[in-house]
């Protein structure tokens, strides 16, 4: 196949395009392309982050409090409660420490807030941690808020927003629930008890093997999530598409990830292409379409039109192969472009494909008009020479029955 990606050839031209998932080309020859007009431009198979969709953008922050990474509570807020202590400094916050983005102050931007950090909030017995802020009055709970630069470009903005409150000291760390729990930063650098009995946000797998991703709220992301450079795509149940069509129109391959290639047919100047699902181009192979026609694609990764294949094969102005047995393979079981057995040439001789796909050797082979032909240890039908059980084949190959062993 050729290493080559939907739109690769072509930069500032208008193109065709169609999804295979839709119709066959056939359907497509004959209801005068459905196309939507594109720019093309070059890129690579997979495609990176687009910001212009409406996504929940998830991360592993690039710095950490007391030993310990703040939670990430999306689209670039993190959220920490300290416990044994009421005070940070800038020595307590580790940069870019195993991360692969650079993080760093703005202190020309943003002023450093190192100092005394305010106490979470408790009002009714309902903590102010971000999940229930939409639910008390605005302003209930303070933060010291930590701004950080990265050059991570996940987001439209280039700050991170780390929001640190304070346990007060008369609340027993394992007396909260759990969705506060998993917030708690010792200053000490051991174990606050962040992680004893809470569920970790981040992919899960469910029973039925679908994907879906935990939010720190506890509810399960839908719609676009963007991780590091990858976005995929959750639907209204939390699960992961893949192999399919967006809602939006966005391919996403096995994997869930969106790509910006569309697996299909694809017209430019020079003729009918074939996208396939991993951003490639068919090219000197056969395909099947959706219609059960076969094509064939060219080592310039276009479709043949009106001529013979390389394998003996006729297709016709549309492309498609007439059904008939190939002009160069004798005694074929006609299974179709690329699945015949049968007698093939091969450089200047022939061998014989069996149906398993290898070559007959060191056998004799009788063919339909009743003559016999011998295939050496390499698969080559012997021509002008004794076989090595003593028996002469002519110049086509043909034993001579007026010799014997």
């Amino acid at each position: 196949m050729l290493a080559v990606t939907l739109l690769s050839f072509f930069t500032n031209k208008t193109i065709l395009y169609k999804e295979v998932f839709l119709c066959s080309k056939n359907t497509l020859l004959c209801l005068g392309l459905a196309a939507v007009m594109a720019t093309a431009s070059a890129y690579p198979a997979f495609a990176a982050v687009n910001s212009s969709l409406t996504s929940t953008t998830m991360e592993n922050c690039g710095a950490y409090l007391f030993e310990w990474r703040p939670v990430d509570c999306g689209n670039g807020n993190y959220f920490a409660i300290l416990v044994g202590g009421n005070t940070i400094a800038e020595s307590n916050v580790i940069l870019n420490r195993g991360y692969d983005y650079a993080y760093t102050f703005d202190p020309m931007t943003y002023p450093r807030p190192w100092g005394t950090v305010p106490d979470l909030v408790n009002v009714d017995g309902v903590w102010a941690i971000p999940e229930n802020w939409a639910s008390l009055p605005e302003n209930t709970q303070p933060v010291l808020q930590i701004v950080l630069k990265t050059n991570n470009k996940n987001l439209n903005t280039d700050k991170r927003y780390v929001n640190v409150v304070h346990l007060p000291g008369n609340v027993d760390p394992s007396s909260l629930p759990a969705e506060v729990r998993k917030y708690l930063i010792n200053v000490d650098t051991s174990d606050a008890g962040a992680y004893n009995g809470t569920v970790t946000p981040g992919w899960q797998t469910e029973a039925d093997g679908t994907q879906k991703y935990l939010k720190p709220d506890g509810t399960y992301i839908t719609g676009w999530l963007t991780l590091d450079e990858d976005q995929y795509y959750m639907d209204e149940n939390g699960v992961m598409l893949k192999d399919t069509i967006t809602p939006d129109g966005h391919y996403v391959t096995a994997e869930g990830k969106r790509v910006s290639y569309m697996p299909g047919w694809f017209q430019d100047k020079d003729g009918w292409r074939y996208i396939q699902k991993n951003g490639y181009y068919m090219a000197n192979t056969w395909y099947q379409d959706t219609d059960g026609k076969y094509y064939y694609f060219n080592m310039a990764a276009l479709m043949e039109v009106n001529t013979d294949t390389p394998d003996g094969y006729h297709v016709d102005e549309n492309g498609v192969w007439d059904g008939n047995a190939s002009a160069q393979i004798k005694e074929t079981v006609n299974l179709g472009p690329g699945v015949s057995k049968g007698w093939e040439p091969v450089d200047t001789g022939w061998k014989f494909k069996q149906e398993d796909g290898t070559y007959l050797i060191n056998s004799w082979k009788q063919g339909q008009d009743g003559k016999w032909y011998y295939l050496n240890e390499d698969g080559w039908m012997l021509k002008d020479t004794t076989t090595p059980d003593g028996f002469y084949v002519d110049a086509d190959g043909v034993w001579d029955e007026n010799t014997a062993n």
